[in-house]
């Protein structure tokens, strides 16, 4: 088996202990929490949106910092520390305290899985690129199926305390395991990328180096940036509370959480299948179709209520925005170029900040309507954005498409 493919799975693992554990460990902790602590819901879902802030903001951080320093050391202090928030989170009952560790399990995510991860699959994968994508990217979405169940009947056999104490010592043993798997590019092992016998990627027609300055200059980059930010700010601000809308539609409880469940379910699979694409076509066309399935799922909310349109609308969404954390890597080191796929998820990543958004906007539309409509029809507008922005992006200037390009011309002669 190829080198590569062991780092993808470490790199699932990073992405299902962390960022799973950051994104979906409240839906079992919060109420022993508040029971215990006499904390509220209001005030935990602060904490988590201050998290969640902080986890985007880390993101272009977390890029700088891959482009000069080990990332096997920063996978392996990543683990190191997302381990110890998690197990630290157990042990305090004051919230301001409960609510570092957690920003501190965010930031962890984005170095042991999350910017790190990404950075990887882009050194170590050519043609496969985009399944390895979704691999490693997977890990989240499984942990959205795995990990409240497993943390529920920890907290129930155990206590909290246990509960969050088993899991941050899982979270620890990828430490080792990163500082042994993890290398920077296959070339330090005599490798190629996708474990081929030559070095698939031309080595001429890639620039060395894009500066910020260059950057900013590039409309490119903004609307790659600004396209994926609304679409996952769509994504979190629906899939955040799709069991409650499913409950407002007029689904009981349990019908309610197994249909979210299974969205998270398919958003695992999409990974693989929106990573499939774009190696089988190309990652822009492949950006084009997510957002304009993205988009045409959201018309079965204008179905009568009823558990076949809830079903076709979760299943379908959460298809869609499982593949947005696979195609945005992919657009980005297609077009610029794997060698500077960090200096360009840095810029890119401060877009994603966007993705915050969804939460408030949610909320508001909920106090003022009573419902998710007028977010609802907020969001179409910004999935439809999205995918023009899409079609503002030219395959004949996708550095990595001239490059292969430049590759068959000196073939042929």
């Amino acid at each position: 088996m190829f080198y590569g493919w062991k780092i993808s799975a470490l790199c699932l693992g990073g992405n299902f202990m962390l960022q799973g554990s950051a994104l979906y460990g409240m839906n079992a902790f919060m109420e022993p929490l508040c029971d215990l602590h006499g904390w509220t819901r209001v005030g935990l879902n602060m904490s988590l949106g201050v998290a969640a802030f902080m986890g985007q903001l880390a993101m272009p951080v977390a890029a700088a910092v891959s482009t000069r320093h080990s990332l096997r050391m920063l996978m392996t202090v990543g683990a190191v520390a997302g381990g110890l928030a998690t197990w630290a989170m157990g042990l305090t009952d004051d919230i301001r305290l409960f609510t570092l560790f957690m920003v501190l399990l965010w930031v962890a995510s984005q170095v042991c899985g999350g910017v790190v991860a990404n950075a990887l699959m882009s050194n170590w994968f050519s043609h496969y690129r985009g399944i390895a994508f979704g691999l490693a990217n997977s890990g989240t979405s499984l942990a959205g199926m795995v990990l409240p169940f497993l943390s529920l009947v920890l907290i129930r056999h155990f206590d909290m305390q246990t509960a969050y104490a088993i899991l941050g010592g899982a979270t620890l043993l990828l430490a080792p395991l990163s500082w042994v798997l993890v290398r920077r590019s296959p070339q330090m092992l005599h490798l190629h990328p996708d474990g081929r016998q030559h070095d698939p990627r031309p080595p001429k027609g890639v620039p060395r180096a894009v500066s910020l300055a260059a950057l900013i200059r590039r409309p490119a980059a903004w609307w790659i940036g600004i396209a994926f930010g609304l679409a996952l700010m769509v994504g979190s601000g629906v899939l955040s509370q799709l069991k409650p809308r499913f409950t407002d539609m007029g689904a009981d409880a349990y019908p309610a959480m197994i249909l979210a469940g299974l969205a998270a379910l398919f958003g695992t699979l999409a990974k693989y299948f929106w990573g499939w694409v774009c190696d089988r076509a190309t990652p822009i066309m492949a950006a084009r179709a997510l957002m304009l399935c993205g988009l045409g799922s959201m018309c079965f909310l204008l179905l009568p209520p009823s558990l076949a349109s809830m079903a076709a609308f979760g299943l379908t969404f959460g298809s869609c925005v499982g593949g947005l954390w696979v195609v945005l890597p992919a657009v980005v080191a297609y077009y610029f170029g794997s060698p500077n796929f960090l200096a360009v998820y840095k810029f890119v990543a401060i877009f994603i900040l966007i993705r915050s958004l969804g939460f408030p906007i949610m909320g508001i539309s909920y106090e003022i309507c009573g419902s998710y409509a007028l977010s609802d029809i907020f969001f179409g507008v910004s999935f439809a954005a999205a995918l023009a922005l899409t079609f503002c992006l030219r395959e004949d200037r996708a550095v990595e498409r001239q490059a292969h390009h430049h590759g068959r011309h000196v073939h042929r002669h």
